[in-house]
């Protein structure tokens, strides 16, 4: 069981988000980050698969990996990782672009994952801007390939000032298509630090019709933490928020570039170690990780902490101290 006694939280299982390789068949004007890492050879991957496993026996969580890129499909050992999680009977998920039906295909064949989660940056014309002439409409073939095949399918959003008034209305053209539609609000790192997000005023609004339309279109889901001020507010049942505990940057979840290092969170520079220096166990134990686990000190006194925290990296590109300085969108 991980504990945090500062936040008085408690998780029964921890993921790892495992960036297989930078390479990717897209180049989306958000991306967090493009640069050019070595990858790690197939023995590598499973010496970390190993540490991981045993990181989560000595703790007594459940082991859940997501497998992410990049495209993972573009790393050569992808399938035999996929292979090595049934074999350990670790649930596998899959954040990636859509492929075509032979490669998924066999993929279910090897370790049918929990979910896959492919992207949409709003409707046709603007999601073909973000994500590349032709994207949408492959998005939309893919969701019931999906489906064909028993896999639950996920379609993410990153919010921005250009694609708030969108979101809801792609929502209504995903219904009956994809599993569950949810979002994140950009964080301003690498390519995404060209984009915008909306005021503060607008995001509010947002989140009071994202939560009405919920009401008649169950598909939606509350990533955002701050959903939960709302809830509080109105005396609903709080969600988990980003990671089942609000923001689970370096307690429940971690995650893995190309070439081994270790980020607290994918969605800005948040690194904590190295996995091919660094032991998990001793990286999770570090005074690193634990800055992150402890967020943002202005948060210590909220109700809401344990399932929230805000987001560190809207925070921090906004040019602000994640660690000092709430979420600047938090109307708690």
């Amino acid at each position: 069981m991980l504990i945090d006694e500062v936040r008085g939280r408690q998780a029964g299982w921890f993921t790892l988000q495992w960036h297989l390789t930078h390479a990717c068949d897209m180049h989306c004007a958000h991306c967090y980050d493009r640069s050019r890492v070595s990858v790690l050879k197939r023995d590598e991957l499973m010496a970390i698969l190993d540490d991981y496993c045993g990181f989560c026996e000595r703790r007594d969580v459940k082991p859940s990996v997501t497998l992410s890129g990049g495209n993972p499909f573009f790393h050569p050992s992808f399938l035999e990782v996929c292979a090595e999680l049934h074999q350990r009977e670790i649930p596998l998920s899959i954040l990636g672009n859509p492929v075509p039906r032979e490669q998924l295909a066999q993929l279910v064949e090897t370790h049918k994952p929990r979910y896959y989660q492919i992207s949409l940056e709003g409707l046709r014309e603007h999601n073909d801007k973000i994500r590349g002439e032709g994207s949408y409409d492959r998005a939309m073939a893919f969701f019931p390939l999906l489906r064909e095949m028993g896999v639950r399918s996920v379609c993410m959003l990153t919010l921005t000032s250009d694609n708030v008034d969108q979101a809801l209305s792609l929502a209504e053209e995903l219904r009956g298509k994809a599993d569950r539609f949810t979002f994140n609000r950009l964080s301003a790192t690498g390519e995404g630090a060209k984009l915008g997000l909306p005021d503060k005023e607008r995001y509010g609004r947002f989140m009071v019709e994202w939560m009405t339309a919920k009401q008649t279109n169950p598909m939606l889901g509350f990533k955002d933490n701050l959903f939960n001020i709302l809830r509080h507010e109105l005396g609903m049942k709080l969600t988990g928020g980003c990671t089942g505990f609000g923001c689970g940057a370096a307690f429940n979840f971690v995650a893995v570039l190309p070439d081994g290092q270790v980020h607290a969170c994918r969605k800005f520079p948040s690194k904590i170690g190295n996995l091919r220096e660094t032991p998990l166990e001793t990286i999770y134990d570090s005074a690193a990780a634990e800055r992150y686990r402890v967020g943002c000190t202005a948060c210590s006194d909220c109700a809401i902490q344990s399932k929230c925290g805000g987001c560190l990296a809207v925070t921090r590109g906004a040019g602000l101290d994640p660690f000092t300085k709430v979420d600047p969108y938090c109307f708690m």
